[in-house]
C-alpha cells in the first residue's frame, strides 16, 4: 500500500472506530434510559395507592429504545468481529485461512446488511405514508425507523470498511489483531 493510500485508509479506519465507539455509548445511554423508564414505571405501579402511577406509554418507550440501540450496537459488533464464527477447523490452517474466511463473513454481512438497509428504508417510507402511530403516546412509528435507518445505514459502512480492512490484510499479508484473531485488542 502507498503512503498516501495507507494515510487515507488510517484516517477512515479512525472516523470508523470512533463512530462505533460513539454509537456504543449512545446504545449505552438508550438502554439505560430503558431500564429507568422500566424502574419508575414498576416503582410508580407499586405506590398507586400513595397516588403515584405507572408512566403511560412505558411499554413503548422500551420497544423504541432497546430497538435502536441494537441498531446502534451494531457497528462496534461488526468492527470488533462479535458476531458468531465458528473457526474450530479454519484456526488450525493458520491466519492466511482465517482471513480468507473472515473477508468471505464480511462480504456476506455487507449483503444482508445491505439487503436489510433496502427493506427497512422501504418500510420507513411505507410508514411514513401510512401515519402510523403508537397506540398510547401516538408517537409517530416512522420516527424511530428513520433513526433506525441512520444507524443501519452506518452499520453498512461500517460493514464496508471492513471488508477493505480484510483486503487490505490480504494484500499486505499483514493479519493483525482484528483481521486474524477475531476481536480488537485494546
Amino acid at each position: 500500500m502507498t503512503s498516501s493510500s495507507a494515510g487515507l485508509y488510517s484516517r477512515i479506519e479512525a472516523l470508523v472506530t470512533a463512530s462505533a465507539r460513539i454509537l456504543i455509548v449512545f446504545s449505552g445511554f438508550l438502554l439505560i434510559s430503558a431500564i429507568l423508564i422500566t424502574c419508575s414505571s414498576i416503582t410508580g405501579r407499586a405506590l398507586t395507592p400513595i397516588g403515584l402511577s405507572a408512566i403511560p406509554g412505558d411499554y413503548e418507550l422500551v420497544e423504541i429504545l432497546c430497538g435502536l440501540a441494537v441498531f446502534a450496537f451494531m457497528p462496534y459488533c461488526q468492527l470488533s468481529r462479535g458476531h458468531i464464527s465458528v473457526d474450530l477447523f479454519i484456526q488450525g490452517l493458520g491466519p492466511k485461512a482465517m482471513a480468507w474466511t473472515q473477508l468471505l463473513g464480511d462480504v456476506v454481512m455487507t449483503g444482508l446488511v445491505t439487503v436489510m438497509a433496502w427493506r427497512h428504508f422501504a418500510g420507513t417510507l411505507d410508514k411514513h405514508a401510512y401515519g402510523e402511530t403508537s397506540f398510547i403516546l401516538q408517537i409517530p412509528v416512522w420516527w424511530s425507523y428513520a433513526v433506525a435507518m441512520i444507524l443501519l445505514a452506518l452499520f453498512w459502512l461500517t460493514s464496508l470498511f471492513t471488508v477493505w480492512r480484510d483486503v487490505v490484510a490480504l494484500r499486505t499479508g499483514s493479519f493483525d489483531d482484528h483481521s486474524a484473531s477475531g476481536g480488537e485488542q485494546a
